[in-house]
């Protein structure tokens, strides 16, 4: 129980300077999400209302943590009667609550982790309106764009990722980077692979499922063909991974990104960079074109709309704005940023 007794006594309540949009309600809750997203913030704005004696906060990330203490949790629980919470954090496996009569807030970084009986909050990282929120920076709002794309949403440097990930994780994750936003054939990433270092098929599908389960990748499918092309959760890990500069697809990234908030699958194919099919709504990204050129295109496209029963068809930009009606598609050609604020 040393190690178990050592966590309570050293619990450091941190002062929490912002909120996020998603918020606790309740314990008994598995947060979920991508490192750095700000899981454990989350958890300390919940646990403002505590003090610290009511608190047993376990985090098994730290080096110190031994996991053979959790053998005498209940018992540690039943003789410190003071507490009255318990959270576990960066919990990667299927933990047994029997006999834990308080409430319980825990957090993971694997999408098929589960825990009976506990409610899930998925947690993401900061979208664009987060972004300015909590910026420092009192900037115009196309500035505040610029610094956004270029750091990113979670704020990981270059050597956080080299620090975080294998040897094998990275090269696939280097792949992904200078193929974003084209399709991608997993068989073609092993041949690739298997140039440069000894890696089995196997290997590279399990790190693949690894990368996807820990809230890294994103799989985008085609709406009618066996394809799919792979983003980033985070759009800045593009250029963290590879030189090769191409904003075009950290552009589009970005788009998808902001999609997250809708919480529905995303499709794509060769007319609509993003596709929902349950609204019947499609985006494209169009960041340099100007109105006239878009306007083309918004008409070439339109049979297409039609036939899919696409009524809402977005053109997202860098500066350009207008919109119109076309046999009842309403075409909108809007800035990142406006759009962005406006879900």
């Amino acid at each position: 129980m040393k190690v178990l007794n050592f966590f309570y006594e050293n619990y450091q309540k941190l002062e929490t300077s912002y909120e996020r949009k998603v918020q606790i309600i309740k314990p008994n809750v598995l947060i979920k999400g991508p490192r750095h997203c700000g899981k454990k913030t989350l958890i300390y704005n919940y646990l403002s209302a505590y003090t610290q004696e009511q608190i047993l906060f376990l985090d098994l990330y730290d080096i110190r943590f031994e996991l053979s203490s959790l053998e005498n949790l209940v018992q540690f629980l039943q003789l410190h009667t003071k507490i009255q919470i318990l959270c576990m954090c960066n919990l990667d496996f299927v933990f047994d609550i029997k006999g834990i009569k308080i409430p319980i807030i825990a957090s993971t970084q694997r999408k098929d982790l589960s825990i009976v009986g506990f409610n899930e909050l998925e947690l993401d990282y900061f979208d664009f309106e987060e972004f300015i929120s909590l910026s420092k920076k009192n900037l115009p709002i196309n500035s505040m764009l610029g610094l956004f794309l270029q750091t990113g949403r979670s704020g990981l440097k270059e050597k956080d990722i080299r620090c975080i990930f294998s040897r094998l994780e990275l090269e696939i994750l280097k792949y992904i980077a200078k193929n974003l936003a084209h399709q991608i054939s997993i068989r073609k990433l092993f041949l690739e692979l298997k140039k440069k270092s000894k890696v089995s098929k196997d290997s590279v599908y399990q790190a693949i499922k690894v990368l996807e389960n820990s809230f890294l990748l994103y799989v985008v499918f085609h709406d009618e063909k066996n394809l799919k092309k792979v983003y980033f959760r985070d759009f800045a890990f593009r250029n963290a991974l590879c030189i090769q500069k191409d904003f075009k697809a950290l552009f589009e990234n970005a788009i998808l990104t902001e999609l997250f908030k809708l919480k529905t699958q995303i499709f794509y194919n060769k007319f609509f960079t993003f596709y929902i099919k349950n609204s019947k709504t499609a985006y494209i990204a169009s960041a340099t074109l100007d109105v006239d050129l878009i306007t083309i295109r918004a008409r070439k496209i339109l049979p297409k709309a039609l036939e899919l029963g696409v009524f809402h068809i977005f053109f997202i930009t860098l500066s350009s704005e207008k919109s119109f009606f076309e046999q009842g598609v309403k075409f909108e050609i809007v800035p990142f940023e406006k759009w962005a604020l406006s879900f």
